[in-house]
């Protein structure tokens, strides 16, 4: 199998969007974060699709150079740092997003609110640090379909 540049251009185009809506999301206050729920469900569900594309992602790359690919979710992003796509810095301060991903989707009844806007106002960097890591993949700089 070879990384096919369609395929990750596609999510990493939809990853973009979905960060450009946190960082919306980020801007609001304390006081207009706690007055609308729908604020925190659209920072769940973009926390969450962020989340997906870059163990999706992750999994067609390790797949596409003929590398192993991880049973686990939290296992995907050190194998991309192993693999020269992310940096350890990046991939240590993301620690806990496939656990948080897991919460998300099974759990989603015990989501803690404060920790989704900690995650929002910590780490939306580091998220967007892993879509420009993937955005320089070598395997995308072709005209690839």
């Amino acid at each position: 199998m070879t990384v096919r540049p369609a395929v990750v251009r596609a999510r990493l185009a939809h990853l973009g969007f979905v960060l450009r809506q946190l960082e919306r999301l980020q801007q609001l206050s304390t006081a207009e974060r706690g007055r609308e729920p729908l604020h925190r469900m659209a920072a769940e569900r973009g926390i969450h699709i962020a989340a997906e594309a870059i163990f999706d992602m992750g999994h067609h790359v390790l797949a596409g150079r003929g590398l192993p690919v991880p049973a686990a979710y939290r296992d995907v992003i050190p194998a991309l740092v192993e693999a020269g796509v992310l940096d350890v810095t990046i991939a240590a301060r993301l620690d806990g997003m496939a656990g948080l991903r897991n919460i998300l989707v099974h759990d989603y009844v015990a989501v803690d609110e404060a920790r989704i806007w900690q995650v929002l106002d910590r780490h939306l960097g580091d998220l967007a640090a892993v879509h420009q890591s993937l955005g320089a993949l070598p395997e995308l700089s072709g005209s690839g379909a």
